[in-house]
């Protein structure tokens, strides 16, 4: 994936990959992000580049109750192949349908492109929940919001969080 958002100013991004949407949902998210990314404290940059953080992402299409759902992963990593974080979420598709990533329209990956874009900023710019200030609950309808995991095993390195996004 190629993403650049031209001058490369601050820590830079590449996305090593993006696994599971089919072509043309992956081509969405790529456009999603491109549209997304400007007016961040970083930069997109290719995955051949030297980059600050790495992210590889997956996602993953479900129907539920005849609803589709689109869950995402993105993990981060830093300059020295440790994760940093995860971001994860899921986005309500629509009526599922016999190719539950038909839902998967350009607002639906607009949407995935800013939460995780959202997390990666607040990852950079240290202004992700703190541990022991779990963000609210937000609305079914509201934005997504950031949380990190407190129930990190023991074994787990201090400075790994995991932040997870949900639209409840």
């Amino acid at each position: 994936m190629t993403v650049s958002t031209g001058q490369s100013f601050g820590p830079t991004v590449a996305f090593e990959s993006v696994d599971g949407p089919p072509p043309q949902v992956f081509d969405r998210l790529v456009r999603a992000l491109e549209a997304e990314s400007t007016a961040r404290s970083f930069t997109i940059v290719s995955r051949e580049a030297p980059a600050s953080y790495r992210v590889r992402s997956y996602l993953s299409a479900q129907v539920r109750r005849g609803r589709t759902v689109i869950a995402w992963v993105w993990d981060v990593y830093d300059r020295d192949q440790q994760r940093a974080v995860r971001l994860s979420g899921e986005e309500p598709g629509g009526k599922g349908g016999r190719d539950a990533w038909a839902t998967a329209d350009d607002q639906l990956m607009r949407r995935i492109a800013l939460s995780g874009l959202n997390g990666l900023n607040g990852l950079i710019n240290g202004t992700a929940p703190a541990q022991d200030d779990p963000a609210p609950a937000a609305p079914r309808s509201g934005p997504a919001i950031a949380q990190t995991d407190e129930n990190r095993p023991e074994s787990v390195s201090g400075q790994m969080q995991t932040l997870a996004f949900s639209a409840h």
